[in-house]
Protein backbone atom coordinates (compact mmCIF):
# COMPACT_ATOMS: atom_id res chain seq x y z
CA UNK A 1 0.00 0.00 0.00
CA UNK A 2 1.24 3.75 -0.32
CA UNK A 3 0.44 6.55 1.79
CA UNK A 4 0.28 10.18 1.16
CA UNK A 5 2.10 12.34 3.60
CA UNK A 6 1.01 15.77 2.44
CA UNK A 7 -0.50 17.33 -0.66
CA UNK A 8 1.11 19.98 -2.19
CA UNK A 9 -0.70 22.77 -3.59
CA UNK A 10 0.80 25.92 -5.26
CA UNK A 11 -0.06 29.09 -4.99
CA UNK A 12 -0.93 31.10 -7.68
CA UNK A 13 -2.27 34.63 -7.38
CA UNK A 14 -5.84 35.62 -8.50
CA UNK A 15 -8.93 37.04 -8.34
CA UNK A 16 -11.85 37.20 -5.29
CA UNK A 17 -14.14 34.70 -7.95
CA UNK A 18 -11.07 32.58 -8.77
CA UNK A 19 -10.31 32.41 -4.84
CA UNK A 20 -13.49 30.88 -3.97
CA UNK A 21 -13.26 28.21 -6.83
CA UNK A 22 -10.27 27.26 -5.76
CA UNK A 23 -11.39 27.12 -2.01
CA UNK A 24 -14.22 25.30 -3.08
CA UNK A 25 -11.73 22.73 -4.76
CA UNK A 26 -9.70 22.23 -1.72
CA UNK A 27 -13.01 21.57 0.48
CA UNK A 28 -13.69 18.76 -2.03
CA UNK A 29 -10.08 17.69 -2.04
CA UNK A 30 -9.89 17.83 1.61
CA UNK A 31 -13.14 16.13 2.22
CA UNK A 32 -12.20 12.76 -0.02
CA UNK A 33 -8.87 12.64 1.78
CA UNK A 34 -10.79 13.48 5.16
CA UNK A 35 -6.86 14.21 6.91
CA UNK A 36 -3.72 14.98 4.87
CA UNK A 37 -3.25 11.44 5.00
CA UNK A 38 -4.90 8.97 2.43
CA UNK A 39 -4.14 5.14 1.40
CA UNK A 40 -3.50 4.92 -2.24
CA UNK A 41 -3.80 1.23 -4.40
CA UNK A 42 -2.03 0.73 -7.79
CA UNK A 43 -5.22 1.82 -9.55
CA UNK A 44 -4.71 4.95 -8.29
CA UNK A 45 -1.09 5.48 -10.52
CA UNK A 46 -1.56 7.08 -14.36
CA UNK A 47 -0.77 5.41 -17.04
CA UNK A 48 3.02 5.88 -17.03
CA UNK A 49 3.25 4.48 -13.74
CA UNK A 50 3.45 7.71 -11.62
CA UNK A 51 1.14 9.11 -8.80
CA UNK A 52 -0.71 12.06 -10.09
CA UNK A 53 0.66 15.27 -8.62
CA UNK A 54 -2.22 16.21 -6.20
CA UNK A 55 -1.42 12.93 -3.97
CA UNK A 56 1.98 15.23 -3.45
CA UNK A 57 4.71 12.72 -2.03
CA UNK A 58 3.92 8.78 -2.33
CA UNK A 59 5.29 6.91 0.16
CA UNK A 60 5.78 2.65 -0.05
CA UNK A 61 4.78 1.05 2.96
CA UNK A 62 4.80 -2.65 4.41
CA UNK A 63 2.52 -3.81 7.12
CA UNK A 64 0.82 -6.89 7.70
CA UNK A 65 -3.48 -6.87 8.34
CA UNK A 66 -5.93 -8.99 8.51
CA UNK A 67 -8.19 -9.33 5.23
CA UNK A 68 -12.18 -10.14 5.07
CA UNK A 69 -12.57 -12.06 1.95
CA UNK A 70 -15.00 -10.26 -0.12
CA UNK A 71 -14.43 -12.13 -3.57
CA UNK A 72 -15.90 -14.89 -1.40
CA UNK A 73 -19.32 -13.25 -1.65
CA UNK A 74 -19.76 -11.07 -4.78
CA UNK A 75 -20.91 -13.45 -7.02
CA UNK A 76 -23.87 -14.10 -4.41
CA UNK A 77 -24.46 -10.94 -4.20
CA UNK A 78 -23.84 -9.92 -8.08
CA UNK A 79 -26.82 -13.26 -8.78
CA UNK A 80 -28.71 -12.00 -5.51
CA UNK A 81 -29.08 -8.17 -6.87
CA UNK A 82 -29.50 -10.16 -10.83
CA UNK A 83 -32.62 -12.23 -8.98
CA UNK A 84 -34.05 -9.21 -6.91
CA UNK A 85 -33.52 -5.68 -8.06
CA UNK A 86 -36.38 -4.75 -5.88
CA UNK A 87 -34.41 -5.04 -2.93
CA UNK A 88 -32.32 -1.94 -3.94
CA UNK A 89 -34.86 1.39 -3.86
CA UNK A 90 -34.94 3.07 -6.26
CA UNK A 91 -33.94 0.54 -8.93
CA UNK A 92 -31.86 2.29 -10.74
CA UNK A 93 -29.50 2.13 -7.73
CA UNK A 94 -29.44 -1.55 -8.38
CA UNK A 95 -28.06 -0.73 -11.78
CA UNK A 96 -25.32 1.07 -9.87
CA UNK A 97 -24.49 -1.79 -7.61
CA UNK A 98 -24.51 -4.37 -10.63
CA UNK A 99 -21.50 -2.21 -12.44
CA UNK A 100 -19.84 -1.96 -8.80
CA UNK A 101 -19.89 -5.77 -9.05
CA UNK A 102 -18.55 -6.47 -12.81
CA UNK A 103 -14.86 -6.17 -11.61
CA UNK A 104 -13.34 -8.51 -9.49
CA UNK A 105 -13.54 -7.26 -6.09
CA UNK A 106 -10.18 -6.82 -3.89
CA UNK A 107 -10.33 -8.27 -0.66
CA UNK A 108 -11.05 -5.57 2.18
CA UNK A 109 -8.33 -4.92 4.77
CA UNK A 110 -10.39 -4.93 8.05
CA UNK A 111 -7.53 -3.76 10.52
CA UNK A 112 -4.39 -1.96 11.24
CA UNK A 113 -1.62 -2.11 13.18
CA UNK A 114 -1.81 -0.70 16.76
CA UNK A 115 1.55 0.42 16.38
CA UNK A 116 0.39 3.02 14.13
CA UNK A 117 -3.54 3.48 14.94
CA UNK A 118 -3.33 3.23 18.85
CA UNK A 119 -6.76 4.99 19.41
CA UNK A 120 -8.83 1.96 17.29
CA UNK A 121 -10.54 -0.94 19.03
CA UNK A 122 -8.21 -3.92 19.19
CA UNK A 123 -9.13 -7.05 17.61
CA UNK A 124 -10.22 -9.68 19.91
CA UNK A 125 -7.95 -12.74 18.28
CA UNK A 126 -4.95 -10.05 18.09
CA UNK A 127 -4.14 -7.48 20.63
CA UNK A 128 -1.64 -6.14 18.10
CA UNK A 129 -4.08 -4.92 15.69
CA UNK A 130 -7.17 -2.62 16.20
CA UNK A 131 -10.24 -2.83 13.98
CA UNK A 132 -10.31 -0.96 10.11
CA UNK A 133 -12.88 2.23 11.12
CA UNK A 134 -15.48 1.24 8.39
CA UNK A 135 -15.08 -2.56 9.15
CA UNK A 136 -16.08 -1.39 12.71
CA UNK A 137 -18.75 0.61 11.87
CA UNK A 138 -20.89 -1.33 9.91
CA UNK A 139 -20.57 -4.12 12.77
CA UNK A 140 -21.97 -1.29 15.05
CA UNK A 141 -25.34 -1.41 13.49
CA UNK A 142 -25.79 -5.66 14.48
CA UNK A 143 -24.55 -4.46 18.36
CA UNK A 144 -26.60 -1.41 18.50
CA UNK A 145 -29.79 -3.85 16.81
CA UNK A 146 -28.98 -5.75 20.55
CA UNK A 147 -27.37 -9.10 18.48
CA UNK A 148 -25.46 -9.86 22.07
CA UNK A 149 -28.88 -9.74 24.32
CA UNK A 150 -30.69 -11.55 21.70
CA UNK A 151 -33.25 -8.63 20.01
CA UNK A 152 -31.81 -8.73 16.90
CA UNK A 153 -34.71 -10.64 15.53
CA UNK A 154 -37.01 -7.70 17.03
CA UNK A 155 -36.24 -5.92 13.72
CA UNK A 156 -36.69 -8.11 11.15
CA UNK A 157 -37.99 -7.79 8.15
CA UNK A 158 -35.52 -4.33 8.34
CA UNK A 159 -35.24 -1.78 5.86
CA UNK A 160 -32.03 0.09 5.58
CA UNK A 161 -32.01 3.30 4.74
CA UNK A 162 -29.31 5.10 3.39
CA UNK A 163 -27.84 8.31 1.52
CA UNK A 164 -26.57 7.39 -2.28
CA UNK A 165 -23.06 8.70 -1.36
CA UNK A 166 -22.26 5.54 1.03
CA UNK A 167 -24.22 3.04 -1.53
CA UNK A 168 -20.64 2.39 -3.51
CA UNK A 169 -19.08 0.24 -2.04
CA UNK A 170 -19.70 0.83 1.66
CA UNK A 171 -23.28 -0.39 2.47
CA UNK A 172 -23.91 -1.82 -0.77
CA UNK A 173 -21.21 -4.27 -1.17
CA UNK A 174 -19.32 -4.68 2.50
CA UNK A 175 -22.55 -4.35 4.40
CA UNK A 176 -24.54 -7.25 2.97
CA UNK A 177 -21.40 -9.67 2.53
CA UNK A 178 -20.69 -9.00 6.02
CA UNK A 179 -23.90 -10.40 7.35
CA UNK A 180 -23.90 -13.30 5.08
CA UNK A 181 -20.39 -14.39 6.66
CA UNK A 182 -21.94 -13.97 9.92
CA UNK A 183 -24.92 -16.04 9.31
CA UNK A 184 -27.41 -12.83 9.74
CA UNK A 185 -30.56 -12.34 7.27
CA UNK A 186 -29.68 -9.36 4.99
CA UNK A 187 -32.07 -6.25 5.16
CA UNK A 188 -35.27 -6.69 3.40
CA UNK A 189 -34.59 -3.56 1.38
CA UNK A 190 -31.94 -0.89 0.75
CA UNK A 191 -33.37 2.39 0.67
CA UNK A 192 -30.75 5.04 -1.32
CA UNK A 193 -32.45 8.50 -0.38
CA UNK A 194 -30.71 11.49 -2.37
CA UNK A 195 -29.62 14.56 -1.63
CA UNK A 196 -30.97 18.19 -0.26
CA UNK A 197 -29.87 20.79 -2.68
CA UNK A 198 -30.71 24.83 -2.75
CA UNK A 199 -30.82 26.18 -5.97
CA UNK A 200 -29.47 23.54 -7.20
CA UNK A 201 -26.26 22.93 -5.08
CA UNK A 202 -25.47 20.43 -2.66
CA UNK A 203 -25.76 21.70 0.87
CA UNK A 204 -22.57 22.75 2.15
CA UNK A 205 -21.29 24.95 5.10
CA UNK A 206 -18.35 25.69 2.73
CA UNK A 207 -20.69 27.19 -0.02
CA UNK A 208 -23.09 28.58 3.01
CA UNK A 209 -26.17 27.35 1.79
CA UNK A 210 -27.04 25.27 5.10
CA UNK A 211 -30.32 24.86 5.79
CA UNK A 212 -30.87 24.82 9.98
CA UNK A 213 -33.66 22.21 10.33
CA UNK A 214 -34.32 23.13 14.21
CA UNK A 215 -34.75 27.12 13.40
CA UNK A 216 -37.25 26.39 10.69
CA UNK A 217 -39.05 24.02 12.67
CA UNK A 218 -38.86 26.91 15.27
CA UNK A 219 -40.35 29.36 12.84
CA UNK A 220 -43.06 26.80 10.71
CA UNK A 221 -43.44 24.32 13.82
CA UNK A 222 -42.06 20.54 13.33
CA UNK A 223 -44.95 18.85 11.83
CA UNK A 224 -45.04 21.39 9.06
CA UNK A 225 -41.33 21.20 8.55
CA UNK A 226 -41.42 17.23 8.07
CA UNK A 227 -44.72 17.43 6.16
CA UNK A 228 -42.70 19.28 3.74
CA UNK A 229 -39.69 17.48 3.44
CA UNK A 230 -41.44 14.43 2.88
CA UNK A 231 -43.95 15.77 0.47
CA UNK A 232 -41.62 17.84 -1.44
CA UNK A 233 -38.93 14.87 -2.13
CA UNK A 234 -39.28 12.10 -4.24
CA UNK A 235 -37.52 9.49 -2.13
CA UNK A 236 -34.34 8.31 -4.11
CA UNK A 237 -34.04 10.74 -5.78
CA UNK A 238 -32.45 14.72 -5.22
CA UNK A 239 -35.19 17.46 -4.09
CA UNK A 240 -33.97 21.52 -3.98
CA UNK A 241 -35.04 22.85 -0.45
CA UNK A 242 -37.25 26.30 -0.99
CA UNK A 243 -38.26 28.18 2.27
CA UNK A 244 -41.07 30.03 0.38
CA UNK A 245 -42.65 26.04 -0.64
CA UNK A 246 -42.26 25.34 2.58
CA UNK A 247 -44.60 28.39 3.46
CA UNK A 248 -46.63 28.10 1.12
CA UNK A 249 -47.31 24.29 1.98
CA UNK A 250 -47.81 24.73 5.48
CA UNK A 251 -50.61 28.10 4.69
CA UNK A 252 -51.93 26.17 1.65
CA UNK A 253 -52.07 22.31 2.42
CA UNK A 254 -51.63 22.46 6.60
CA UNK A 255 -53.43 25.56 7.60
CA UNK A 256 -56.48 26.14 5.13
CA UNK A 257 -57.22 22.43 3.75
CA UNK A 258 -56.54 20.36 6.63
CA UNK A 259 -57.10 23.04 9.75
CA UNK A 260 -59.86 24.98 8.11
CA UNK A 261 -61.72 21.80 7.48
CA UNK A 262 -61.44 21.03 11.52
CA UNK A 263 -62.63 24.26 12.32
CA UNK A 264 -65.38 24.83 10.39
CA UNK A 265 -66.15 20.81 10.48
CA UNK A 266 -66.03 21.43 14.61
CA UNK A 267 -67.74 25.00 14.86
CA UNK A 268 -71.01 23.50 12.99
CA UNK A 269 -71.15 20.74 15.62
CA UNK A 270 -70.76 22.78 18.04
CA UNK A 271 -73.60 25.28 16.53
CA UNK A 272 -76.03 23.16 15.33
CA UNK A 273 -75.84 20.01 17.40
CA UNK A 274 -74.60 21.03 20.64
CA UNK A 275 -71.15 20.07 20.40
CA UNK A 276 -72.08 15.95 19.43
CA UNK A 277 -71.13 14.81 16.41
CA UNK A 278 -74.46 13.79 14.74
CA UNK A 279 -75.92 9.67 14.74
CA UNK A 280 -75.91 8.92 10.80
CA UNK A 281 -78.14 5.48 10.51
CA UNK A 282 -78.25 5.24 7.06
CA UNK A 283 -76.34 7.30 4.17
CA UNK A 284 -78.02 9.20 1.40
CA UNK A 285 -76.53 9.09 -2.04
CA UNK A 286 -74.08 11.65 -1.27
CA UNK A 287 -72.87 10.45 1.36
CA UNK A 288 -72.19 6.95 -0.03
CA UNK A 289 -70.51 8.36 -2.76
CA UNK A 290 -68.26 10.74 -0.37
CA UNK A 291 -67.40 7.98 1.51
CA UNK A 292 -65.93 6.08 -1.68
CA UNK A 293 -63.67 8.75 -2.83
CA UNK A 294 -62.29 8.78 0.89
CA UNK A 295 -61.76 4.94 1.27
CA UNK A 296 -60.27 4.86 -2.45
CA UNK A 297 -57.97 7.60 -1.34
CA UNK A 298 -56.34 5.63 1.90
CA UNK A 299 -56.40 2.71 -0.10
CA UNK A 300 -54.19 4.53 -2.56
CA UNK A 301 -52.24 5.86 0.47
CA UNK A 302 -51.42 2.42 1.66
CA UNK A 303 -50.27 1.39 -1.53
CA UNK A 304 -47.77 4.38 -2.25
CA UNK A 305 -46.58 4.44 0.83
CA UNK A 306 -45.87 0.66 1.06
CA UNK A 307 -44.10 1.92 -2.22
CA UNK A 308 -42.05 4.32 -0.59
CA UNK A 309 -43.48 6.88 -2.72
CA UNK A 310 -44.38 9.00 0.31
CA UNK A 311 -44.80 12.68 -1.58
CA UNK A 312 -47.42 10.99 -3.59
CA UNK A 313 -48.84 8.92 -1.33
CA UNK A 314 -49.35 12.55 0.74
CA UNK A 315 -50.72 14.17 -2.52
CA UNK A 316 -53.35 10.91 -1.95
CA UNK A 317 -54.37 11.78 1.41
CA UNK A 318 -55.08 15.20 0.90
CA UNK A 319 -57.56 14.04 -1.41
CA UNK A 320 -59.99 13.05 1.09
CA UNK A 321 -58.96 16.36 2.87
CA UNK A 322 -59.84 18.50 0.19
CA UNK A 323 -63.14 16.02 -1.00
CA UNK A 324 -64.40 16.86 2.62
CA UNK A 325 -64.14 20.48 2.00
CA UNK A 326 -65.66 20.34 -1.26
CA UNK A 327 -68.49 18.10 0.37
CA UNK A 328 -69.04 21.20 2.63
CA UNK A 329 -69.11 23.79 0.40
CA UNK A 330 -71.20 21.57 -2.03
CA UNK A 331 -74.30 20.96 0.54
CA UNK A 332 -73.70 24.05 2.70
CA UNK A 333 -74.79 23.48 6.26
CA UNK A 334 -75.50 26.63 7.13
CA UNK A 335 -78.09 26.60 4.52
CA UNK A 336 -79.46 23.08 5.37
CA UNK A 337 -79.92 24.30 8.96
CA UNK A 338 -82.40 26.95 8.36
CA UNK A 339 -84.61 24.34 6.79
CA UNK A 340 -85.79 21.18 9.41
CA UNK A 341 -86.41 19.40 6.76
CA UNK A 342 -83.18 18.94 5.81
CA UNK A 343 -82.11 18.32 9.26
CA UNK A 344 -81.05 14.32 7.55
CA UNK A 345 -78.79 15.90 5.17
CA UNK A 346 -77.18 18.60 8.00
CA UNK A 347 -76.48 15.59 9.99
CA UNK A 348 -74.90 13.46 7.18
CA UNK A 349 -72.70 16.52 6.36
CA UNK A 350 -71.42 17.19 9.55
CA UNK A 351 -70.76 13.17 10.38
CA UNK A 352 -69.25 12.92 7.13
CA UNK A 353 -66.69 15.48 7.30
CA UNK A 354 -66.05 14.74 10.97
CA UNK A 355 -65.16 11.05 10.08
CA UNK A 356 -63.01 11.85 7.05
CA UNK A 357 -61.06 14.08 9.49
CA UNK A 358 -60.57 11.28 11.60
CA UNK A 359 -59.58 8.72 9.07
CA UNK A 360 -56.83 11.33 7.79
CA UNK A 361 -55.37 12.24 11.02
CA UNK A 362 -55.27 8.47 11.94
CA UNK A 363 -52.92 8.08 8.56
CA UNK A 364 -51.06 11.38 8.96
CA UNK A 365 -49.82 10.96 12.46
CA UNK A 366 -46.78 8.97 11.40
CA UNK A 367 -45.86 12.70 9.08
CA UNK A 368 -47.55 15.43 11.61
CA UNK A 369 -47.88 13.23 15.01
CA UNK A 370 -48.49 16.54 16.98
CA UNK A 371 -50.95 17.91 14.94
CA UNK A 372 -52.89 14.73 14.49
CA UNK A 373 -52.79 14.05 17.91
CA UNK A 374 -54.56 17.55 18.47
CA UNK A 375 -56.71 17.27 15.77
CA UNK A 376 -58.37 13.95 17.43
CA UNK A 377 -58.74 15.25 20.74
CA UNK A 378 -60.61 18.16 19.08
CA UNK A 379 -62.69 15.55 17.55
CA UNK A 380 -63.01 13.63 21.43
CA UNK A 381 -61.28 10.43 19.31
CA UNK A 382 -59.88 8.46 22.89
CA UNK A 383 -58.79 5.70 20.66
CA UNK A 384 -54.62 5.00 19.84
CA UNK A 385 -53.32 6.18 17.18
CA UNK A 386 -50.96 3.98 14.75
CA UNK A 387 -52.43 0.89 15.07
CA UNK A 388 -55.84 0.42 12.08
CA UNK A 389 -58.90 -1.71 12.43
CA UNK A 390 -58.97 -5.24 11.26
CA UNK A 391 -61.27 -4.09 8.51
CA UNK A 392 -59.16 -1.21 7.07
CA UNK A 393 -60.42 1.03 5.67
CA UNK A 394 -64.04 1.10 6.32
CA UNK A 395 -65.92 4.17 7.59
CA UNK A 396 -65.95 4.84 11.40
CA UNK A 397 -69.00 3.29 13.10
CA UNK A 398 -68.82 4.43 16.75
CA UNK A 399 -68.65 7.89 16.31
CA UNK A 400 -72.45 9.07 16.40
CA UNK A 401 -73.05 11.21 19.78
CA UNK A 402 -69.64 11.96 20.65
CA UNK A 403 -68.88 15.12 22.29
CA UNK A 404 -66.28 16.94 20.48
CA UNK A 405 -63.26 18.67 22.66
CA UNK A 406 -62.46 22.84 22.32
CA UNK A 407 -61.94 23.65 18.61
CA UNK A 408 -58.57 25.36 17.72
CA UNK A 409 -56.70 26.22 14.76
CA UNK A 410 -54.21 23.42 14.36
CA UNK A 411 -51.34 25.84 12.34
CA UNK A 412 -52.03 29.42 13.50
CA UNK A 413 -51.52 32.17 11.48
CA UNK A 414 -47.66 33.59 11.65
CA UNK A 415 -46.73 36.44 12.83
CA UNK A 416 -45.09 37.05 9.52
CA UNK A 417 -47.89 36.45 7.70
CA UNK A 418 -49.97 38.71 10.06
CA UNK A 419 -47.87 41.52 9.25
CA UNK A 420 -48.24 41.07 5.43
CA UNK A 421 -52.09 41.27 5.77
CA UNK A 422 -51.69 44.76 7.67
Amino acid sequence: MFLVQEIKIPYLPCSLLEKQLFQRMLHKILHINQSLMQFLTEKERQADGSWPEIYGEVVELTEENYFFRLSRHQEWLRELIQKQPSLIFPEFRAKELLGALEKPLPDLCISRPKARLAWGIPLPFDENQVTYVWFDALLNYVTGAGSGEGRLGDWEPAVHVIGKDILVPAHGIYWPCMLRALGLPIFAKLLVHGFWTRRNEKLSKSTGNVVDPGELSAKYGADAFRYYVLREMALGHDADFDEGALAARRKGELAHELGNLLQRTGSMIGRYREGRIPVVTTPDPVSEGFRDTVLHSLRKWDELMKSYQIHLALGELWKAVQAANQLIEARAPWKLAKDPAKSGELDATLADAAAALELVLLEAACVIPETAEAGLKQLGYAGKTGAREKDWPSWPTGQGGRLLGDITPLFPILEEEKRAQE
